[in-house]
Order: structure tokens, then sequence, then C-alpha cells
């Protein structure tokens, strides 16, 4: 896959968890890893929250096992200026009904000139990138 590649919460749980609808097309996603990838410190902590949560702490350890796994995966960090343009970003695209994760998320996008999200969130495709595998089917 070209360029880079910004990973949501639901591609991670979509390839670690294996009921989901998402698991095969997630697992294919993630078996030819690109170049470059990223995701956020935030999308980490939903994650992990999702994770145990939902599924206990063990998952949640698999879960960050698996991000010091993935090969040159850039966590990326928020500073006062990040959060600035998250609180411009929901103001722009009231309405949307964007969690906060997902508008930060698109500033990162939108800086590094995204072009492909590994997500199951349709919100992320609000400015234009690529989903894959999407949402899930109805």
């Amino acid at each position: 896959m070209k360029g880079e590649v910004f990973i949501d919460s639901g591609a991670f749980i979509a390839f670690l968890v294996r009921r989901d609808r998402l698991h095969e097309a997630a697992v294919k996603l993630f078996a030819i890893p690109p170049r470059r990838w990223s995701t956020s410190v935030l999308v980490v902590a939903e994650t992990y929250g999702w994770f145990v949560h939902r599924l206990g702490e063990e998952a949640a350890r698999i879960f960050r096992d698996l991000l010091r796994e993935l090969p040159g995966l850039e966590i990326l960090d928020t500073d006062e200026a990040h959060r600035a343009a998250v609180s411009r970003k929901l103001d722009r695209l009231r309405g949307v009904k964007l969690t906060y994760v997902d508008a930060s998320s698109l500033v990162f996008i939108e800086r590094r000139k995204l072009a492909t999200v590994w997500s199951t969130d349709r919100h992320l495709a609000v400015e234009g990138s690529t989903v894959l595998p999407g949402p899930p089917p109805h």
C-alpha cells in the first residue's frame, strides 16, 4: 500500500476479535502492512478502554502487545495546538456527530495529507479519505 495509513480503533478491534463481522477484512489489511502507519494516543486510549471494558484485561493486554509488534507504527500525541485544531474541526463539522477522538483523528489525517484510513467508522471519510475495510454491513 502506498503512502501512510492512519489506523482507527475499529480496525484494531476487527483485527483482534475473531467474531467481528470485519475480522477477515482486517486480517487481510494487516497481513500486508504499509511502509508507514500511524495512530494516535487518543485512539490507543479509546481502543484499550473498549477491550478492557468489553473483553477484559487480558484482551487489553493483547492489544498493547499488538502495538509493540507492529513494525514502525507511530503513535501520535496531542499538544495545545492540536487540541485547538480539534475544537475548530468540531465547530466546522457541526452536525456530523463526531466524537472528540474522531475529530482528533481527522486533524492528524488532514495535517499528514493521508488518503487512507483503516477504520470501521464512516465518519473518518467525511473529508475524503478512503476508509478500509469500512463500516460493517447492516
